[in-house]
């Protein structure tokens, strides 16, 4: 397994998207930490009211990016045909998939502990008198499941982009709609939102739950990363490449 993930590694030395990004990612943040720090007059007054904001821009900002990133690590496979050469080497097409997912979370934990920092950072200079050790923690420790939680309910990307092949549009189409279903989760009756793992990501991650309704959470979004790898798995293991 660490050759696979040492081969994709060497892969993206030469090209720059992972960098771009990750950087479009922590500017973002960056921006809207200077926003509120310089542009807006009047901030919200409480960080507890600020954070809530924080954790859907940044969700989107990363569920949006990921749908970049699990392109270029499929699509440039099919589109250069480097695939038939990896796959006829002694590398499983469960391993190969394996590595594709491994790269894909490295680069999303790295880019989420960069903009963790930034945000930190920001909570402490818009509430020097108030954001303190407390508000640290619940920022970062909220941020981490949110991310983390949406990254379980991302998966089913491995299957679109492995159907879509050399084309580039459906799996950043599909993750848009993930975004858009994660932006719009608190408007969505509660009943159907803690059933549908985009949007029961933010009800884990936001909203104060029942037992029942924690385990249904959960339940939807691990359900559904299971079964997007699988179905990943299972699509590929098929392909006539």
């Amino acid at each position: 397994m660490r050759n696979v993930i040492s081969a994709e590694w060497m892969k993206l030395k030469r090209n720059r998207i992972f960098a771009v990004c990750s950087l479009l990612t922590l500017f973002a943040a960056a921006f809207m930490v200077f926003k509120d720090l310089v542009i807006v007059e009047s901030p919200i007054e409480d960080y507890r009211v600020w954070l809530p904001t924080v954790y859907l821009v940044v969700g989107s900002l990363l569920s949006i990016m990921s749908g970049f990133i699990v392109t270029f690590l499929m699509q440039r496979e099919y589109e250069d045909r480097t695939i038939n050469n990896v796959l006829t080497a002694p590398t499983s097409r469960f391993r190969f998939l394996l590595g594709k997912l491994a790269i894909w979370f490295i680069w999303y934990t790295g880019t989420l502990i960069g903009v963790v920092i930034i945000y930190t950072i920001g909570g402490w200079l818009i509430y020097p008198d108030t954001f303190g050790a407390t508000g640290t923690k619940t920022l970062v420790t909220t941020l981490f499941k949110y991310c983390f939680l949406a990254f379980v309910a991302a998966l089913p990307l491995l299957p679109v982009s492995v159907l879509q092949r050399k084309l580039f549009y459906p799996t950043i189409m599909a993750a848009l709609a993930f975004t858009g279903i994660q932006m719009f989760a608190l408007n969505i009756p509660f009943n159907f939102a803690r059933l549908m793992p985009w949007s029961a990501v933010v009800v884990q991650s936001l909203v104060e739950l029942s037992f029942k309704d924690d385990l249904l959470t959960l339940g939807s979004i691990f359900l559904t990363g299971i079964i997007g790898f699988v179905a990943a798995y299972w699509l590929f293991k098929r392909q006539d490449l």
